[in-house]
C-alpha cells in the first residue's frame, strides 16, 4: 500500500485533547489519519454519549455514512488526547485516484480494512460475551484500554462500567 503518497494528499495537524474534528450535523468531507495519539467517535443518544470507534496510530477515521455517503455527520471524532493526524479532502483523494491507478489501489485497500475492522466489531457485538469482547480489544488494540477513560470503553463494548471492572480484575 502507498500510504505516504495518501498521506501526501493531505495535511498534517496537531489537535489538542478534547478537540472535535468532526460533530455531528457537519459535513463529512474529510478523511483523518491518526499519526499519533487516540480519537474517538461517538453518538448522542437522549443525551448520552456512545462511543463507536476508536481511531489510533496507523488508522483512518471518519463519519462512514457522512463520508461515503455524502452525507452530513450523525458522529461526533473527539481527540482524546493530544494528537498528531492528517486530514484529507475526499475530493483530492477522488482526483488523485483519477489520475494515479495504483494510488486508487491503495485507497481501496484502506477502505477494505476498515470494512474488515467493522465486520470483526460487529461479529463481536452480535455473537461474543462481554469478556469476549473486553479480550479481543486487549488483543487488537491495548493502547486504548490503557489511554481511553474507562466510560467510552464501557461504552464501546456495550457494557456497563461495573461489568468492565469485573472483566478488568
Amino acid at each position: 500500500m502507498r500510504l505516504d503518497q495518501i498521506l501526501a494528499l493531505g495535511e498534517q495537524l496537531q489537535v489538542n485533547k478534547h478537540d472535535y474534528l468532526l460533530k455531528e450535523g457537519s459535513k463529512a468531507d474529510r478523511l483523518f489519519f491518526v499519526d499519533k495519539g487516540l480519537i474517538r467517535a461517538f453518538y448522542l443518544k437522549d443525551g448520552k454519549e456512545v462511543t463507536d470507534w476508536f481511531g489510533t496510530a496507523g488508522t483512518f477515521i471518519t463519519s462512514i455514512q457522512g463520508y461515503y455517503g455524502n452525507q452530513h455527520s450523525t458522529q461526533y471524532l473527539e481527540a482524546l488526547e493530544n494528537s498528531s493526524i492528517y486530514t484529507i479532502r475526499k475530493t483530492v483523494v477522488e482526483q488523485a485516484c483519477q489520475r494515479d491507478p495504483l494510488l486508487e489501489q491503495s485507497y481501496r485497500e484502506v477502505i477494505t480494512q476498515h470494512l474488515m475492522r467493522l465486520q470483526e466489531r460487529i461479529t463481536a457485538l452480535q455473537f461474543y460475551t462481554a469478556k469476549e469482547r473486553y479480550d479481543l480489544l486487549l488483543k487488537k488494540n491495548p493502547y486504548v484500554v490503557q489511554r481511553a477513560p474507562r466510560t467510552h470503553i464501557a461504552s464501546y463494548l456495550g457494557i456497563s462500567l461495573e461489568t468492565l471492572s469485573r472483566l478488568k480484575q
